[in-house]
């Protein structure tokens, strides 16, 4: 196992992702004890695009009516307004 301090990382950050991708335990440390531990991710893993929410979450949220949607326009209406003594 290797452990390094945590401003040791920062130097050497590059050469201790390359003794985790040979296997090696690698954990950074700072005074109150242990903070990180590198892992090697499995094959593939690192290269998964990120997940988009999109619209996944669309069956939650419904679709408006075009009432509903200026009904909540006008509600936030005032929010658009900016008061001008802020900016002084």
């Amino acid at each position: 196992m290797i452990k390094v301090s945590l401003q040791e990382a920062e130097r050497h950050l590059g050469e201790l992702i390359e003794e985790a991708a040979a296997g090696q335990d690698v954990v950074i440390t700072r005074a109150s004890g242990p903070a990180v531990r590198l892992l090697l991710l499995p094959p593939g893993e690192a290269q998964e695009p990120p997940k988009a929410i999109g619209h996944a979450l669309d069956r939650f949220i419904g679709t408006w009516s075009a009432e509903q949607e200026a009904e909540v326009l006008k509600a936030v209406e005032v929010f658009e307004q900016v008061d001008p003594s802020f900016w002084q």
